[in-house]
């Protein structure tokens, strides 16, 4: 699938919206976080508004919705996590001043083919746990105890 690219200033100044699906197989750098085998598709939706001057600058409003499939790191089953994300971001050539160590704005450098997929998966990327669990107390898998012969007891023989 075409990623979408946009002049993120012009779609801001504008206030246009774009609500978009991606296929989750399409976010090749989240592969390797997500079980996606034989389940069904996993679609993560986004919209997307420009905004002219909502913190006296152009702005973008991202609004995530997605629901994707990973182990469990305690019992290695397939789980779902639910994402509902929103971002704000300035548009601007350089970070402004007003929004250092702002941690509800981001800063987004101007750009004529701002590809909005990427920005997405950045903010999924972001957001995932490192080690997600069941929110219940699943069972962790348990290591059998199997006797092994000692590789040395043959040589116990020798010894008398």
């Amino acid at each position: 699938m075409k990623p979408l690219l946009i002049n993120n200033l012009d779609f801001a100044k504008n206030q246009d919206e774009i609500s978009q699906e991606i296929d989750v197989k399409n976010c090749e750098r989240m592969l390797d976080l997500l079980d996606v085998g034989q389940q069904s598709p996993k679609i993560i939706r986004y919209t997307l508004m420009g905004v002219a001057s909502q913190f006296h600058l152009p702005s973008l409003a991202l609004h995530v919705e997605a629901t994707l499939p990973v182990l469990c790191q305690r019992c290695l089953q397939t789980m779902e996590l639910d994402f509902s994300l929103d971002y704000a971001y300035v548009i601007a050539e350089t970070e402004p001043e007003s929004f250092e160590g702002d941690e509800e704005v981001d800063w987004l450098e101007m750009s004529r083919e701002m590809n909005v997929d990427e920005l997405v998966e950045d903010e999924l990327l972001i957001a995932m746990p490192l080690g997600p669990l069941h929110e219940h107390a699943c069972k962790p898998l348990v290591k059998e105890d199997v006797e092994k012969p000692n590789p040395f007891a043959v040589l116990r023989d020798f010894i008398k």
